[in-house]
């Protein structure tokens, strides 16, 4: 069925999310933002032109309001659309935060009623959110009654949903950071490492690109296991001592990154069934 919308924050998220949800046939009644300009950028980008406004009493129009701001937030803005009247009495809020549980919208008597939906992907503006999203999991979470909803709205957007408790988001988000925002941080460190070799930073990203496509090809396709390749899979011992002395030289911070990660790489090797427990034992004691 298809539901009257308000988006109250139309930053990369809610604007690729509120396009989808466009397209797939449901009205925005309101886009609202602080910034007119752009508020009404945003409006016309999903689809909705005359929906971008300033005036958070609009929110009143719908039956769904999509908070789509910075987690810390949140809360507060779901306090003011109560506390203002500005919520239709059958009004449901969602918000797309990863780690704060639906019930952090809700007041004392445990209203409005409230959804989260986290699109478990990364996108680095709308545009690239549109094309991204479809076939994306998104992590739902709420009142029991709603979701459902919850699960059709995902549906709509061309997402699959899975069920999550509010108690565990903050482990489901945490590893959902470590897969997206540390793997850049170690692409950052690979780079520094490379460039020690005397190319530039931009030099040193272009070449490692090849290798960390095949990686995302092989992860994709075969998972972490099977992708592993690598000295540690293999046993070589001697290759780990000869990058801990060559890290020697450059920031102490990587060569901690470099033990740290090498030793959960061993684990790693283990279950791939390469790395025997003599080998393993071995490497474990030069990354210490």
């Amino acid at each position: 069925m298809k539901k009257r919308i308000v988006l109250i924050g139309p930053g990369r998220t809610g604007q690729s999310i509120a396009r989808l949800l466009y397209e797939a046939g449901h009205e925005f009644k309101a886009v609202i933002s602080r910034d007119r300009g752009r508020a009404v950028s945003a409006a016309r980008f999903i689809g909705a032109p005359g929906a971008g406004t300033t005036d958070l009493s609009r929110a009143r129009e719908g039956e769904i309001v999509l908070i789509a701001i910075p987690d810390d937030h949140i809360e507060a803005m779901a306090a003011a659309l109560r506390n203002e009247g500005y919520l239709d009495p059958g009004a449901i809020l969602i918000h797309f935060s990863g780690i704060l549980p639906a019930a952090a919208m809700k007041g004392e008597e445990g209203m409005p009623r409230a959804l989260a939906i986290h699109p478990l992907q990364t996108f680095a503006d709308a545009v690239i959110g549109v094309s991204t999203l479809p076939g994306s999991p998104f992590a739902v979470e709420g009142d029991d009654a709603l979701i459902p909803l919850a699960e059709e709205l995902v549906s709509d957007i061309g997402g699959f949903p899975f069920r999550i408790s509010g108690e565990r988001k903050p482990l489901y988000h945490a590893a959902a950071c470590v897969a997206s925002n540390y793997m850049v941080t170690v692409i950052v460190v690979a780079r520094q490492i490379l460039a020690a070799c005397g190319f530039s930073e931009e030099e040193a990203f272009h070449i490692l690109t090849p290798l960390l496509r095949g990686t995302g090809k092989n992860l994709a396709a075969l998972g972490p296991e099977k992708a592993l390749t690598g000295p540690i899979a293999r046993g070589d011992a001697k290759t780990i001592a000869s990058h801990l002395q060559a890290l020697a030289g450059l920031d102490p911070d990587l060569q901690e990154i470099y033990r740290v990660l090498g030793r959960k790489t061993v684990e790693v090797a283990r279950r791939k069934g390469t790395l025997d427990a003599d080998k393993g034992e071995e490497i474990l004691k030069i990354l210490k």
